[in-house]
C-alpha cells in the first residue's frame, strides 16, 4: 500500500536516482535511500555520485521486484518507481522493456510513471522504425516486450504464464491501456521542456505533477478552456455577449436562435451545455468528421459549439463545416488529461502560493482535464494551523481547491 494520495501501491523495479532540477532539491527518495542503506536493505546498497545522488541511491535494477504485479489479485493503482526514474539513462533499454512487458501481462492494474527525463520517454516510446521496413511507432518495442517473456528467450523473465508472448505481442494494445505516463512540473521552465516531449509520446493518459510547485505555471498553451467564459462568468442575455470576430454571422444567428428566442436561454446555458457534454476546447483548432454520413470526410477548423453534440468548424477560409463528436465522445484530442497539484513537505520545504495552485486548478478544470489537489506543503501547514502538517487535509483548504479527481484513460489506438 502508499501513502501517496493519488495512487494506492508502489511498485519499485528500479531504485537510485540523481538530480536534474530544482524539484529535486529536497528529495524524499534519496533520504530515505539513505536510511535504508543503514537498515541493511539489499535494494539500496548501491551508491550515488555524491553530487547528484547519495548513500544507497545509485541505480540499481530489481529483476527478482519484476514479477511482483503478477501476485496481485486484487486491482490497483500502481505509481511505478516512487524510489527511482524509470528512464533514468543508467536504467537500460533492456530493463525498460521488461518492466513494460509486465504492465502488459496485468492489464487488471493501473500503472503509474513519473519522469523528469522527458526526451528518454518520448525517444524509447515512440520507438522510430530503424530496419527499413517502414513499422509503424511501437511495433519493435513491442516485439522486444514479446520476447522478453518468451519461451525461446534464454533470459526471459522467470515465473510469467506459458502463453506470455501471445498475451503481450497479440493481444496487448498500443499504448498499452493501463500505463498511464506523466511529467513533473515544479515550474514554469520545466512545463515548458518537458510537456511538449510527454504530447509526441503515445500514452492511454498523460498527466503532470506539479509538485513541488515552486512557482505560477501557466498551462494555457497546452489546456485551451471548453467555454469562452466559466459558466457562472457568462452573461444572461444574449444582447449582453459579444461573439468574437473570426465566427461567421451564419453561425452566430444558428446559435442564438436555438438557445435565445423563445426558447429563452442565455449565453451561460449554453456553456454550461459545453461543459456538461465535454465538448471540444472553445475556439480550438482540431480535426473532426465533416457532416453525419456514413462515411464523412475529415475537415479541419476552428471549433465552435452549437448545442448537445453538435458543433460547427471554421475552416481558414471562412467557410463552415457541420459536425459530431458524439455523446459517450473521450476528448482524445485533449493533450493532458490529469493535473496533479502539491506544495513541498519535509526538511528544508520551500513554500507554496495557494494561489498558484488555484490559477493550475481553475486552467486544468476549465479545460476538462481531471485535477487532484494533494496538499498545500508544510510551509501553509504550519502558518495557517492545519490538522495535517504536510497540509493535506482538504477540510483545511479554501474551497475551491478541494478537488480530487481522476481521468478516464482514452481508447487504444485514438493516440
Amino acid at each position: 500500500m502508499s501513502n501517496i494520495e493519488w495512487t494506492e501501491q508502489t511498485w519499485n523495479p528500479t531504485t537510485g536516482c540523481d538530480k536534474t532540477s530544482p524539484g529535486c532539491d529536497n528529495c524524499y527518495a534519496l533520504t530515505m535511500a539513505k536510511r535504508l542503506k543503514a537498515m541493511g536493505q539489499a535494494k539500496y546498497q548501491s551508491d550515488g555520485n555524491p553530487r547528484t545522488s547519495g548513500p544507497g541511491f545509485g541505480i540499481a535494477m530489481h529483476e527478482d521486484v519484476l514479477t511482483e504485479p503478477l501476485r496481485w489479485t486484487k486491482p490497483r493503482r500502481v505509481f511505478v518507481n516512487s524510489m527511482s526514474d524509470l528512464f533514468h539513462g543508467g536504467v537500460t533499454r533492456d530493463f525498460i522493456v521488461r518492466t513494460f512487458a509486465i504492465m502488459a501481462l496485468t492489464p487488471q492494474h493501473t500503472y503509474q510513471i513519473l519522469t523528469k527525463r522527458h526526451g528518454r520517454l518520448r525517444t524509447l516510446l515512440n520507438d522510430v522504425c530503424g530496419c527499413g521496413l517502414g513499422h509503424v511507432p511501437g511495433v519493435h518495442f513491442r516485439s522486444d516486450m514479446a520476447w522478453a517473456v518468451s519461451k525461446a528467450n534464454p533470459n526471459r523473465i522467470p515465473g510469467v504464464p506459458d502463453d506470455a508472448e501471445q498475451r503481450v505481442y497479440r493481444e496487448a494494445a498500443w499504448p498499452l491501456p493501463n500505463v498511464w505516463l506523466g511529467v513533473s512540473v515544479e515550474d514554469q521552465k520545466r512545463a515548458d521542456l518537458r510537456i511538449p516531449a510527454l504530447i509526441e509520446t503515445p500514452a492511454a493518459v498523460r498527466f503532470l505533477s506539479c509538485e513541488p510547485l515552486l512557482g505560477p505555471v501557466d498551462l494555457s498553451p497546452w489546456l485551451t478552456p471548453i467555454s469562452p467564459l466559466p459558466p457562472e462568468q457568462a452573461p444572461t442575455s444574449w444582447a449582453d455577449w459579444t461573439w468574437p470576430e473570426w465566427i461567421p454571422a451564419s453561425v452566430r444567428d444558428a446559435i442564438e436562435g436555438f438557445w435565445g428566442g423563445d426558447q429563452g436561454r442565455s449565453p451561460r446555458d449554453w456553456m454550461r451545455n459545453m461543459h456538461e457534454q465535454q465538448a471540444p476546447a472553445f475556439g480550438a483548432r482540431v480535426t473532426m468528421d465533416d457532416g453525419f454520413g456514413p462515411d464523412p470526410k475529415q475537415v479541419t477548423g476552428r471549433y465552435v459549439h452549437a448545442w448537445n453534440n453538435i458543433g460547427r468548424l471554421i475552416r481558414d477560409d471562412g467557410t463552415v463545416a457541420y459536425t459530431s463528436f458524439g455523446y459517450a465522445r473521450k476528448r482524445t484530442e485533449l493533450p493532458i488529461d490529469w493535473v496533479i497539484v502539491g506544495g513541498e513537505s519535509g526538511p528544508g520545504a520551500r513554500p507554496v502560493n495557494p494561489d498558484w495552485v488555484a490559477g493550475l486548478s481553475a486552467t486544468a478544470q476549465a479545460a476538462g482535464a481531471a485535477t487532484f489537489v494533494k496538499q498545500l506543503g508544510s510551509v501553509w501547514a504550519t502558518a495557517n494551523g492545519a490538522s495535517d502538517r504536510k497540509g493535506g487535509a482538504p477540510d483545511d483548504w479554501p474551497a475551491d481547491l478541494r478537488v480530487r479527481q481522476y481521468p478516464t484513460p482514452v481508447k487504444a489506438g485514438h493516440r
